[in-house]
Parts: structure tokens; C-alpha cells; sequence
């Protein structure tokens, strides 16, 4: 990615300044932060901490004072500013770092007039205002690194492994269709423009290429320099292969018809999915074993 300049608006009202080193340390990632703000009640005690930790890294604290109890005033205040930032001309992106679904609308605005946004917050986000980023990163996953499974987390907003994995086949499937190898880096681009939370981090992982070899079915291998992913079959993947293809040709021999052997696959062999080695339907699949 480009060398960016960066804007970044912190809601520490919705925040823990426990994350501030994290948050600085992924921005910078991404280019030169040339205006670091933070927004809240400056006046309540329980946000010295913030003050003191701000100060580290020269973060400029936008004070405004909560007037009517339950209303977020800073939240309106962070808005105001980066629309001001926006008509400067003077960025390419903006940080906001919130989990508040309410600065849904305002980062549509900025994706809008051409602004990059990159979202950091906790995995409670909102799932909207998360996918409406350019990219989202989950704090407390990335500072937490014992939490390695979101499969069970029903509050979480991160995108269920399932869903990576089955567009990491199709994104495969795509290469494979060009007579093209689908390399990592350009891979993790398509996962990020896919699912904006998308981070190997997310899943335990401080390596994409671990998270692949481990997390997926595929198999990376190398190109020179560069280094891509295929579908080469591991014995154990050939050998259940090969009893799917010996129950299908022994169904097809009694008479079965297709949706009763598909009915059967799904409960014989849980595992097995037929798009997962190119095909979009089983009668493709059928048709490939019974030509070999």
C-alpha cells in the first residue's frame, strides 16, 4: 500500500487507553499520522489515564463536555471534525477508532468522496459499521493473543473461519479458471477487500502463512520468490477421496438417483464438499469420476 497521510479520531469515551500502543503501532502500518486527535469528557477523572497516555504520542485531546446525561457530545464532535479534515484536503485516510455503530453513516461519507478508513475497535462492533471500513482491526483480538478461536463467539463480529475459507476456494477457483496461481500477498488483498475485519491475528495466527498451512485445507508452495497456494492432496486427503468416489459409483450401479446420493454424502462424509476441489454442482462432480 501506498505511503498514506493519515487522520486519527479516537472516541476514548468507547475505548480503553490500554489498547493506545496497539492502535498506534497498526496505524502506522499504513503511513504518516499528521493529525492525532481524541474526543470526551476531559473533565471526568476517569479519563487522566487517557491524558497521561495521550501525551506519549502527542495526541491532541478534543474536550467536550457531556451536557445532557446518556448523550455521547464527543461522538458529534469527532463528526464535525472529520468532515472538516475531509474538505481540507489534507489526508488520504482516516483512522476512527471506535466500536460505536454510530459512526456507520459518517464513514460511508468519507468512503464516499474517495477517503480510505481503516476501523479499530473490539470484536462487539457493530457488524455493519465493521463491513462499511475499508478495514476493521479488533483490538482485543490483536492484543490478546490467547484468544485464538472465534467459532463459538456469538457476539463477536468477526468473520466466521467458514466463510474465509470458502472465499479463499472461490478466490482459487478464479485463478485456476485463468490458467493463473493464486499468490499469497495478492490473496490477502481479495480477503481484506472481502472482509474488512479480515486479520490472520483474528484466529490465533501471527503469520498468513501459518494461518493457511494450519487454519485451511490448501497447501502453499513456492514460485521463485513469491509463494501461492494449491489444492495438492495430502495422502490422508487422497485416501477419503477415494472412498467418496467408491460410494458414488456403487450408488450410481443401484439406480440412486443424484439428490439422494448428495443426501447421503452429507451424512456419510461431513467433510467432503465437492466445491472445495473446483466444481459448482455434483453432477459435474459425478460426471468427472465416472470419465476416469
Amino acid at each position: 500500500m501506498d505511503e498514506k497521510k493519515i487522520a486519527l479520531l479516537i472516541d476514548v469515551e468507547n475505548t480503553s487507553k490500554n489498547y493506545l500502543d496497539t492502535i498506534i503501532a497498526e496505524i502506522k502500518k499504513y503511513g504518516d499520522v499528521t493529525i492525532k486527535r481524541m474526543y470526551g469528557d476531559f473533565s471526568s477523572g476517569r479519563l487522566s489515564d487517557w491524558q497521561k497516555k495521550g501525551m506519549e504520542y502527542a495526541i491532541v485531546p478534543i474536550h467536550q463536555p457531556i451536557y445532557t446525561s446518556g448523550k455521547n457530545a464527543a461522538d458529534i464532535m469527532l463528526v464535525i471534525d472529520a468532515m472538516d479534515i475531509l474538505y481540507s484536503g489534507n489526508v488520504d485516510g482516516f483512522c476512527i477508532v471506535s466500536s460505536d455503530s454510530d459512526f456507520t453513516r459518517l464513514v460511508t461519507k468519507l468512503r464516499e468522496a474517495g477517503k480510505f478508513v481503516i476501523g479499530m475497535g473490539k470484536t462487539q462492533a457493530s457488524r455493519f459499521f465493521v463491513q462499511t471500513c475499508n478495514e476493521y482491526k479488533f483490538l482485543d483480538r490483536i492484543e490478546d493473543d490467547s484468544n485464538d478461536s472465534t467459532e463459538d463467539d456469538a457476539e463477536s463480529s468477526i468473520t466466521p473461519l467458514k466463510d474465509i475459507k470458502q472465499q479463499i476456494n472461490v478466490l482459487l477457483q478464479e485463478a485456476e479458471n485463468k490458467n493463473e496461481k493464486a499468490y499469497l500477498g495478492s490473496l490477502k488483498s481479495q480477503l481484506q477487500r472481502s472482509f474488512p475485519d479480515f486479520d490472520e491475528r483474528n484466529y490465533g495466527y501471527s503469520k498468513f502463512t501459518k494461518f493457511i498451512e494450519e487454519k485451511t485445507k490448501f497447501h502453499i508452495n513456492q514460485d521463485g520468490s513469491s509463494a501461492y497456494i494449491s489444492r495438492e492432496e495430502r495422502k490422508e486427503d487422497a485416501d477419503n477421496i477415494a472412498k467418496v468416489n467408491k460410494y458414488i459409483l456403487e450408488q450410481l450401479a443401484a439406480g440412486t438417483d443424484l439428490a439422494k446420493i448428495g443426501k447421503g454424502l452429507s451424512q456419510k462424509y461431513k467433510h467432503f464438499s465437492y466445491k472445495d476441489l473446483g466444481y459448482s454442482k455434483l453432477s459435474k462432480y459425478v460426471d468427472s469420476i465416472q470419465e476416469k
